[in-house]
């Protein structure tokens, strides 16, 4: 999974346990481990400002309508990060549960990826799986 895709998952393991549909945005990835973030089109609170929120209550990027392919204003949520397995992830994709949406541009992730590395959220092999990844800013 290429840094900047995104992908529509029909059936999203949250961390709480509960399951459901969510878009989520990779962010990079280490050997067999994808790091990603899931993202939200719902306010609550957040800045509306495009670009990285480090002050909002939950660390989040904005992106407003008409910035990237996703039609409403989203929210790419970096207080959470979630580490897929690849392997899962592919097979995922060829029972279509799993299903691309876009592909943000390298100006946009590279954005996301440094507003990621700045999250109080993020675990060390997580920083190092984006770090390896990370896209060159234009």
């Amino acid at each position: 999974m290429t840094p900047g895709s995104v992908f529509f998952d029909e059936d999203f393991h949250f961390h709480d346990g509960e399951s459901g549909e969510k878009l989520f945005v990779v962010l990079g990835s280490n050997q067999s481990v994808t790091v990603v973030a899931k993202t939200t089109s719902i306010q609550h609170g957040r800045g509306v400002t495009f670009g990285c929120q480090p002050l909002d209550r939950f660390q989040n990027f904005f992106l407003p309508p008409g910035c990237c392919y996703l039609k409403k204003g989203s929210w790419v949520c970096l207080n959470e990060f979630y580490d897929l397995n690849a392997v899962r992830m592919l097979q995922k994709r060829f029972n279509g549960k799993v299903k691309p949406v876009c592909t943000l541009e390298d100006s946009l992730i590279r954005l996301i990826q440094d507003c990621a590395l700045e999250s109080i959220d993020i675990s060390k092999a997580q920083e190092e799986a984006i770090r390896a990844c990370l896209l060159n800013a234009p």
